[in-house]
């Protein structure tokens, strides 16, 4: 090992965690978000890991040590339990003397090995890792100091073994070539090309393969492609053709025969048995997720949740938070992330830990259109349809009943608005931002006074923080005026000039509607507030 660099003389190597995992046959997907090194040794069974979205193959015997920051994914889709070890440590700069090199005062290196590492022989780096997690709740007196040395040994056991180049033996080149298989799926597996690479004959080849995996290398492939399949019928809306060639299938009939024989379902059948146990964490469009019939893990309800509507429901629904907790998320293990543009800055980090899928927000796009492209995700169009054909039904009878009533019609007017400042400013909204401008304006159909109606015009949907004395510009036109209560209410400008001269304030067409029933824009919220305002409407018949 003479001219290899280490940072061992100025950094400590403390343990934080040594843990035994297992993971049933068949078990569900585990996503962790790595804060400190962390070393897998894997113990018994197979199973795939991937890290940081590429894919590794988890089998007795086999060793990874992934950085800080790294997204872990673990699963095992096989037929025996998958039990490692998982320990973590910490590496940290300690204070050096004044007479240590410039060399070593500059900031250590990152830990010299990652990946996957060589450990053989695999009994004493077992018995390494066995004394490290028997001995991990000592924590005092001379046995805390002698798990420290232990974790020592082993860090210099791994370097031992993988900072100069070993011979391999053909047993390692085959688990060599295994392994290029989990990274790319998109190659043509041929065992001649695949023999030639690990140097020994095509019959050793096949037959250390199969002493390896259980499997051939064509099953072996087979498997590993339709799982990854599975993952994207998961998660996409992509045609089939899309789909098998991802895969590495460049024949779509033969991906869906092999798909039923593998899996006992054909890829749309299992599609829509699976994506009714969807796990979504839902930083956006949790509310249209809900309404369709599939309740998300996580939501940032922090911002989108509190409907008075969806609160039972909510109720039991992780709040990830505004700005989203990477580890919170990775813990609800999802099988998707819905998002619009809000989290644009988090989404390479976010689509470590599962599929993502993010939908811009357009001011220009309605809540029809959010409701049928969330339905195509999931699976589940009709959904959307149907919502969309039953509010239809519903805010032609509204209609029908306000004007009966005598009480309005579609050519009357209305402005929505919310005070702000301490009554020294307003927001105004348009037909597709919350606030029951959906019912308000395509509900009803009233009007929009022109200022408005260039706000819906434009895309923008809500202009905020505006002076007092601009009110009349917005809702001087305006037949009836609804008050948005988000915790300034119309108390604080009902001495204004300017408010008391509007024409809805003086013909008592005023409606204070609080946030919880009506700020919400999801299709259970909107509904209930359509109905809810024909009943406002109707008790103040004039």
């Amino acid at each position: 090992m003479t001219g290899v660099s280490l940072p061992f003389r100025t950094c400590l190597f403390t343990l934080l965690e040594v843990e035994y995992k297992r993971y049933p046959a068949g078990s569900r997907t585990e996503k962790l978000l790595v804060q400190d090194y962390t070393l897998i040794g894997i113990m018994q069974g197979t199973g795939t890991g991937l890290i940081d979205g590429k894919r590794s193959r988890l089998t007795k015997g086999g060793c990874f040590l992934i950085p800080p920051a790294t997204m872990l994914e673990t699963e095992n889709a096989g037929a025996e339990e998958l039990g490692l070890y998982r320990l973590t440590f910490r590496m940290k700069r300690v204070e050096v003397s004044e007479c240590e090199s410039a060399q070593e005062l500059a900031p250590p290196e990152l830990f010299p090995l990652a990946g996957k590492l060589n450990i053989q022989p695999f009994g004493q780096w077992s018995t390494m890792l066995g004394e490290l997690h028997k001995y991990e709740s000592q924590g005092e007196g001379l046995e805390s100091f002698k798990q420290h040395i232990r974790l020592q040994e082993l860090l210099y056991y791994l370097c031992e073994r993988n900072l100069i180049q070993a011979e391999s033996d053909p047993r390692s080149a085959v688990s060599q070539t295994i392994d290029e298989m989990h990274a790319d799926l998109s190659k043509t597996v041929n065992i001649k090309n695949l023999a030639e690479r690990a140097k020994i004959g095509t019959r050793q080849y096949t037959y250390l393969f199969k002493e390896l995996t259980g499997q051939s290398p064509l099953d072996y492939v087979t498997q590993l492609r339709i799982n990854q399949a599975k993952k994207q019928l998961l998660v996409s809306n992509d045609h089939l053709n899309t789909i098998a060639r991802n895969a590495g299938f460049q024949d779509v009939y033969y991906f869906s025969r092999r798909f039923k024989q593998v899996v006992g379902l054909s890829p749309k059948h299992f599609v829509s048995k699976r994506r009714r146990e969807l796990r979504v964490v839902a930083l956006y469009y949790s509310g249209i997720l809900t309404a369709m019939g599939v309740k998300p893990v996580g939501a940032n309800l922090t911002w989108w949740g509190g409907s008075t509507f969806l609160k039972e429901i909510e109720a039991d629904i992780v709040d990830v938070g505004a700005t989203p907790s990477l580890g919170m998320i990775a813990g609800l293990e999802p099988d998707l992330i819905l998002m619009n543009s809000n989290n644009l800055a988090e989404y390479d980090q976010l689509s470590k830990i599962a599929p993502s899928v993010l939908i811009p927000y357009d001011g220009n796009r309605s809540i029809y259109e959010d409701t049928r492209l969330v339905g195509e995700l999931i699976n589940n169009p009709r959904a959307a349809e149907q919502f969309i054909v039953r509010y239809e039904k519903k805010a032609a009878l509204s209609r029908a009943k306000i004007a009966s009533a005598g009480i309005a019609n579609e050519s009357k007017t209305a402005a929505i608005i919310r005070i702000e400042g301490n009554g020294s400013m307003f927001s105004v909204f348009g037909d597709n931002y919350g606030r029951s401008g959906w019912a308000i304006y395509r509900g009803f159909q009233f009007k929009a006074p022109r200022k408005v109606q260039q706000i819906i015009e434009s895309g923008a949907q809500v202009e905020q923080r505006l002076p007092i004395r601009l009110l009349p510009e917005y809702a001087a036109a305006a037949d009836f005026l609804f008050v948005i209560n988000e915790g300034e209410g119309v108390e604080l400008v009902s001495r204004s000039v300017e408010w008391n001269q509007l024409p809805a304030v003086v013909h008592d067409r005023i409606f204070e509607l609080n946030k919880e029933m009506f700020s919400y824009a999801d299709p259970v919220s909107i509904e209930a507030q359509l109905e809810l305002l024909t009943d406002l409407l109707l008790e103040r018949r004039t």
